[in-house]
């Protein structure tokens, strides 16, 4: 099944890369998520589901949805999470794309920063309604 995105929000950080934040509710998964696009390229995906279904693909299209798990915890936590893994990975998951565009892709540092903390305020706030609807 698709990936199906609602209260989609667009960050751009400079010409041909963009993060998306957004809800998710799919076969897949429920809650908060984003992703990472360059060249629109879905680089990495962010699914911030809480419990033990929280997780990061790489990728996508190159690895077909591998991922790697984050460790039991809140939505919150995986939120936390998935900023340290855009903020650290992803150098590491541009340059073992086999698009030499992405490969060479520099992404600008303040731009990244100022759309991570716009991604992490939204789905904070989106982990919040999620949290008052299971209460």
């Amino acid at each position: 099944m698709a990936n199906q995105k609602h209260d989609l929000v667009e960050y751009p950080i400079q010409d041909n890369v963009l993060l998306q934040a957004y809800w998710r509710d799919d076969a897949g998964g429920r809650g908060p998520a984003a992703s990472l696009y360059v060249y629109d390229d879905e680089i990495m995906r962010f699914d911030c589901f809480g419990g033990d279904n929280g997780h990061c693909h790489f990728n996508l299209r190159q690895t077909r949805g591998r991922r790697w798990m984050y460790p039991k915890g809140s939505f919150q936590d995986h939120i936390l999470q998935s900023l340290f893994d855009l903020r650290t990975n992803l150098n590491f998951c541009l340059q073992t794309h086999q698009d030499q565009r992405i490969q060479e892709m520099q992404i600008t540092k303040d731009g990244l920063e100022n759309a991570a903390r716009k991604m992490e305020t939204y789905l904070l706030e989106l982990a919040d309604k999620l949290q008052g609807e299971t209460a």
